[in-house]
């Protein structure tokens, strides 16, 4: 479970921004009220899912990329390919105070009903500080901190002092990613919730087509994936893999075939990524219903997914499986421009699907990003869950919510919508006169 994320300097948020699924209190008792849930444990309640509005270029897909860098350097930053490997962080430029200063990353999250908080400092050549905070109880207690090369340990609770003996920790590397790699004990398992926070782009679907590909190879888990593709009125009776037809084009993925897995282990987003996802789209076959003259039916007609079916389609098809998964394990996913080709009502489907608790009975988290403001009127969301990014005329970007605004500027009962395009609420265009670009 995620509870917040924060960010400093880095790339287009040069103060330090926070993103919270912390629920406030004031939309208690509203219609949308299970769109939260307790833990009990902790005294928190969270919420399940969030969305994301802000003008073109406003950062907030930086706000998803700062999340992925996160999470990418802690999961690779122990491994020997990053030895001479810059850490990957890109500050805020347009300013004398930040582009050598270090981008600050840290993280309170819930896993296996335990609460860590764990954050660091880092430029691309080396880390400045990291801290690594452990709830098991009630009690919060300091697990590490770090300055530079210096590491102060509480011994008793992270067993690591033989690797910071041997000088094992490198300068662009993080300790918890190291003492994981080591197999201390909390450090696996802070590390192991960092393969729960999946993060896709909703503009691409490189990274998971892949994923619901597999999945029809499972007898069972494609009876799922077929379920999930008829309720959402694609026209698709049944799916299946077979060969990818051959074609020039095709016969040059399938020789590339061989490199791809191993290209992949060091470069997750390089451009070969997409030429396995393109290859495993080609190999889906779905099945539509025939008629005859009369409207009888006769039969199925077998189409190519990457050839004949939608944009849509194929989005809707790529997600199917991570979301029946993540809504299963109760795990987190962001996705950035999740609303992109895909229909209003099919979108909104989905987002109910994390806010209901009979389709989410396991509290998964759904966090996402839109320029669709349709969403705002559609009784989806509570305030607390309704979140905004803009830019200053410094290029600097701020986050924040409409449950920060006063309660008595922004009821419960108002028009969100309407209100936003209106730019009560900021996080909008502030556009020119059109016409001017025309009279030269």
């Amino acid at each position: 479970m995620l509870v917040e994320f924060t960010l400093k300097n880095y790339k287009c948020f040069k103060d330090e921004v926070k993103f919270s699924l912390i629920a406030s209190n004031y939309d208690k008792n509203t219609r949308v009220e299970d769109n939260t849930f307790v833990v009990e444990k902790f005294g928190l309640r969270l919420l399940k899912s969030a969305v994301m509005y802000g003008a073109n270029a406003s950062g907030k897909t930086k706000l998803v990329e700062g999340m992925k860098a996160m999470k990418d350097i802690i999961l690779n930053s122990s491994k020997e390919s990053q030895i001479d490997a810059p850490v990957g962080v890109t500050p805020f430029l347009l300013n004398t105070e930040t582009e050598d200063a270090p981008t600050a990353f840290e993280i309170i999250f819930i896993h296996k009903n335990e609460l860590y908080r764990y954050g660091f400092e880092t430029d691309n050549e080396r880390v400045h500080s990291e801290w690594l905070y452990h709830r098991p109880k009630t009690k919060e207690v300091e697990l590490f901190y770090r300055d530079y090369q210096k590491m102060e340990l509480n011994e008793r609770k992270f067993k690591v002092n033989d690797l910071i003996k041997n000088d094992r920790i490198r300068p662009n590397a993080l300790l918890l990613s190291v003492a994981a790699n080591w197999n201390d004990k909390l450090a696996v398992s802070a590390c192991d919730w960092f393969n729960q926070f999946n993060i896709f782009s909703g503009l691409e679907n490189i990274g998971y087509i892949g994923y619901s590909t597999m999945k029809i190879n499972d007898e069972e888990q494609k009876k799922d994936l077929i379920d999930f593709l008829k309720i959402a009125d694609l026209g698709i009776e049944d799916i299946k893999l077979g060969d990818a037809p051959k074609s020039p084009a095709r016969e040059k993925l399938i020789s590339w075939a061989g490199n791809v897995s191993r290209i992949m282990k060091t470069q997750p987003n390089s451009k070969y990524s997409e030429i396995r996802e393109i290859y495993n789209l080609s190999k889906v076959k779905t099945s539509h219903k025939k008629y005859d003259e009369d409207n009888l039916l006769v039969g199925e007609v077998e189409f190519s997914m990457e050839d004949d079916e939608s944009s849509g389609t194929k989005k809707y098809f790529s997600l199917s499986a991570p979301i029946l998964e993540i809504l299963e394990k109760g795990e987190i996913l962001f996705v950035d421009e999740l609303a992109n080709k895909l229909h209003p009502n099919l979108a909104h489907q989905l987002i109910a699907l994390f806010n209901s608790k009979e389709t989410n009975p396991n509290n998964a988290q759904l966090i996402f990003t839109t320029h669709d403001t349709n969403f705002l009127s559609s009784e989806l969301f509570r305030r607390d869950q309704i979140w905004f990014i803009e830019k200053d005329r410094y290029g600097s970007a701020s986050l924040y919510s409409l449950g920060d605004f006063k309660t008595d500027k922004v009821r419960k009962e108002d028009n969100f919508e309407r209100n936003y395009l209106k730019g009560k609420y900021g996080a909008v265009p502030y556009l020119g006169d059109f016409k001017e670009s025309f009279t030269h």
